[in-house]
């Protein structure tokens, strides 16, 4: 093991990776982290074991949320953020809103850690 990766054999990978599965298949989406859904879909596709939540939102890339977001805000009339800020306020109205600013929230974040993610490796190929 050294700073810059870890070598790991595939079927180490695998194993690995369906363990972290399950734990997304029970706990999701009451309990999840965006930068770690990101990681667990590229594992996935490399392993060809792809999460549920990759049907679930009709695929896992910057277009399919920013149509959620989209969808959300033309649903509202509203940009996402003030949607969310409101219905916090208030608290949601239907389970309509709800299951909406849950999305909302995790589009945002995730959309975030892509960004990130894509400013990362534009920045190590420029190094």
């Amino acid at each position: 093991m050294t700073r810059e990766g870890v070598t790991l054999s595939l079927d180490d990978l695998r194993k690995l990776y369906l363990y972290a599965l399950d734990h997304c298949k029970e706990l999701c989406p009451a309990i999840r982290d965006a930068e770690t859904c990101v990681i667990m879909v590229e594992l996935g596709r490399i392993l060809g074991i792809e999460p549920p939540c990759v049907e679930d939102f009709g695929g896992f890339d910057e277009e399919t949320f920013e149509r959620l977001v989209d969808e959300i805000e033309e649903r509202y009339g509203k940009s996402l953020p003030k949607f969310l800020a409101e219905t916090e306020e208030r608290g949601p109205r239907s389970l309509q809103e709800q299951a909406d600013v849950i999305d909302g929230k995790f589009a945002l974040e995730v959309l975030a850690v892509l960004k990130r993610r894509k400013n990362k490796n534009k920045e190590n190929k420029d190094s």
